[in-house]
């Protein structure tokens, strides 16, 4: 692999975890396999910071992960004693949702529904989470999760409107989140420049919108198969597809970049 760090900086609900019962039981030994090999991996998701450490603790790995879409960089320490443990990219969410609340019209404020004000039976449906995991993906400091009832006109006009004030709309399969105007892609190229290493291979694995800027700032951008997810404008002379779903899909297209390497 010519001597190169490898990071794979990777979503989690989708990628490596079902999508409908969050397992991953299938590819722990292949992810604990990369990691003995030296390869760095790096959780890059919309989940809060203390659901992405209920995920490494499930996985007994200490692992930097970047949570809320790019808001916030933790653990990079791990890798830089020089580093601080966390990094903030973004405003706190009463910033954000003050911002939101002055300058988003009625007609649209309307057809939000965010997720903390909705009753727990229709927060269970809404995020596919038991009712015990319910208030970790609530503990945010830096974004919204919301549905949006309107058409897509209004939606498009609702995320130009909000990209006006700074702010951004992430969208990811099953929620919209409102946040700063911050990004998976930016989070990552943010922490390899950090590392300060000039010899990194950059893998990123995703499955939906939010995830397209870390996949096409990556060296080898990985998309693992999601039939609600439909993306018409990549590169798919330059990604690598998964014919599998989340965890299988997961590991099927990083063994396809890491044989590539091997390769050369």
């Amino acid at each position: 692999m010519n001597n190169k760090k490898i990071f794979i900086f990777t979503d989690l609900d989708g990628s490596i975890l079902n999508r409908e019962n969050f397992k991953f039981d299938e590819i722990i030994n292949f992810i604990k396999e990369c990691d003995n090999e030296g390869i760095v991996i790096i959780p890059n998701s919309s989940k809060t910071k203390i659901e992405i450490q209920n995920f490494c603790f499930d996985i007994n790995l200490n692992l930097p992960f970047i949570s809320e879409n790019g808001s916030a960089i933790h653990n990079v320490n791990l890798l830089n004693f020089d580093l601080p443990s966390e990094i903030i990219l973004s405003r706190k969410k009463e910033e954000i949702i003050n911002i939101f609340n002055q300058n988003i019209s009625k007609s649209h404020k309307v057809k939000c529904k965010f997720v903390q004000d909705m009753a727990l039976c229709e927060q269970i449906k809404v995020l596919g989470l038991s009712a015990g995991k319910i208030k970790d993906a609530l503990n945010r400091s830096y974004s919204y999760p919301l549905i949006f009832n309107g058409n897509i006109e209004d939606k498009l006009e609702l995320s130009k409107n909000i990209s006006d004030l700074g702010l951004k709309l992430h969208e990811g399969d099953r929620l919209l989140n409102l946040g700063d105007n911050v990004a998976k892609g930016t989070a990552m190229e943010k922490f390899v420049s950090l590392m300060n290493i000039k010899n990194i291979l950059t893998i990123a694995v995703g499955d939906s919108k939010n995830d397209i800027d870390m996949l096409d700032a990556s060296d080898f951008p990985c998309l693992v198969y999601n039939k609600l997810t439909q993306l018409n404008d990549i590169d798919t002379e330059r990604y690598f597809i998964s014919n599998s779903e989340a965890p299988l899909g997961w590991a099927e297209v990083v063994k396809r970049v890491l044989n590539n390497l091997k390769g050369d």
